[in-house]
């Protein structure tokens, strides 16, 4: 899958995401969670370059040990 550049997160976007979390952040926490967040994003970048071939996806998981 082609990767899409992804656009600077946004103060109106970061806002949502920590209003979202249920952050009521103080102005220095909130501009040292703005990178941490763009980091994050930036991994679940990363995981468009891992090639998952024809593998399906598990529809059931039964945890049990018999």
């Amino acid at each position: 899958m082609a990767s899409t550049p992804r656009s600077p997160l946004g103060d109106e976007a970061l806002d949502q995401l920590l209003a979202h979390a249920g952050l009521d952040l103080g102005t220095e926490r909130r501009a040292a969670a703005g990178p941490a967040v763009t980091m994050i994003l930036g991994l679940y970048d990363s995981l468009d370059e891992i090639a998952v071939g024809e593998t399906p996806p598990a529809s059931a998981f039964d945890a049990r040990w018999e």
